[in-house]
């Protein structure tokens, strides 16, 4: 799961945000590249190396501090979101960093591990396959709830921070229908 940053190999969907369209795009799939996916070369190579299985944690770090969206990495405003499980919903405990609350809509139907219930990520064992933080256990929810806030705070773990957000203002959960895909908002028509 790993690649180069290049131009976009489809048009972009009507639905994803300007700020997100006009990242760098992985060349294989078409999608546009987060920042925080985006990885020092460890080859010594010029450029970074691009792996949608592991988030850059000093990176995901330094724009959330920031106050900048995690996937597009511009400024977010008023409102952030942030996009995790139920529980990590019913916790208020992600250790995924926040964004703007169009960009993680986004991320829903962009994301293949979000959007498709029977996509796995790489095999540990594999190179670029990225790491699971500690405590996760990497299955596969039902579900995924996104949670929208004007306040987190930041806690630093071993290796990754901790993001806290304030009570959601809004949250809605998206389930896995009987082909498989991701839809909702649970509840919706």
């Amino acid at each position: 799961m790993t690649g180069h940053p290049g131009t976009p190999a489809e048009p972009t969907p009507p639905d994803m945000p300007a700020s997100l369209a006009a990242r760098p795009h992985d060349e294989r799939r078409g999608l546009p590249i987060p920042p925080v996916n985006m990885h020092p070369s460890p080859d010594g190579h010029i450029g970074p190396r691009v792996d949608f299985t592991t988030i850059n944690t000093v990176t995901s770090t330094e724009l959330a501090a920031a106050r900048r969206c995690s996937l597009c990495g511009d400024p977010m405003g008023y409102w952030v979101a942030f996009l995790g499980t139920p529980r990590t919903a019913e916790l208020l405990r992600f250790t995924d960093p926040p964004g703007h609350p169009d960009c993680m809509r986004a991320a829903l139907t962009l994301c293949p591990h979000i959007a498709i219930a029977r996509h796995r990520r790489v095999r540990a064992d594999r190179p670029g396959a990225g790491v699971i933080p500690p405590g996760s256990h990497g299955d596969k929810p039902a579900g995924w709830t996104l949670g929208i806030t004007r306040h987190y705070r930041m806690v630093p773990a071993a290796g990754f921070t901790v993001y806290l957000p304030a009570p959601f203002r809004t949250a809605h959960t998206y389930l896995y229908g009987p082909d498989g895909r991701l839809s909702g908002p649970a509840g919706a028509p």
